[in-house]
């Protein structure tokens, strides 16, 4: 039985703010709510500390403290520094638990929260399992979930949620582009002179 106190620990953690998803549009998990400013947080995370997104520089990302969370080993929040700078766009967290076992667990509360999956993400040899779900409103906007299991080294190994608001995403991503076009000034991009630079040797 004592097994069995941190998994209903974490499950009550993450579905905690899960009535918004009754009218099929779930915004909040783990008590982050995606929209809401991410300075809302700050006890659980360095937000000194953040940086741009290297392939997404029109958001900003912070990890989240070890332990912040119970049963949770770290994390990120992203959010926006363009058109809502400071608003939450997407929550990545992973779990102390790393076995199959949890990630089952989970999948059975989502499929009978929200129904079957829309997508299967993984790979062909379930060396990584990732199902997502999408939900949109009546306004248009649009949320993703992906939730996976992976034992590949290199692909997040564990059991891990992201939760994405897509809609802010595309928002930031536009405003970017109005600014930056490919990129910042200054930030040029050079032809490559030999590809054999690229070759391994």
């Amino acid at each position: 039985m004592r097994k069995a106190f941190p998994l209903l620990t974490i499950l009550a953690v993450l579905f905690a703010t899960s009535a918004s998803a009754a009218d099929g549009f779930p915004k909040s998990i783990a008590g982050f709510t995606l929209g809401e400013p991410v300075e809302r947080y700050g006890q659980y995370c360095r937000m000194e500390q953040s940086v741009p997104v290297s392939d997404a520089p029109f958001l900003s990302e912070v990890l989240i403290k070890p332990d912040a969370l119970p049963g949770v080993r770290g994390g990120s929040l992203a959010f926006g520094n363009c058109r809502n700078q400071g608003s939450l766009v997407r929550v990545k967290l992973k779990f102390n638990d790393r076995g199959k076992g949890f990630f089952d667990k989970l999948y059975d509360r989502y499929e009978n929260a929200f129904g079957k999956p829309d997508k299967y993400l993984g790979d062909a040899f379930k060396n990584v399992i990732a199902w997502l779900w999408l939900f949109r409103n009546d306004k248009g906007e649009q949320i993703s979930l992906v939730l996976m299991w992976s034992r590949d080294k290199e692909v997040r190994p564990g059991v891990s949620i992201k939760m994405t608001h897509r809609t802010l995403m595309d928002a930031e991503y536009e405003c970017y582009m109005e600014r930056f076009g490919d990129g910042p000034s200054g930030s040029g991009k050079s032809a490559i002179r030999s590809l054999d630079t690229y070759v391994p040797r």
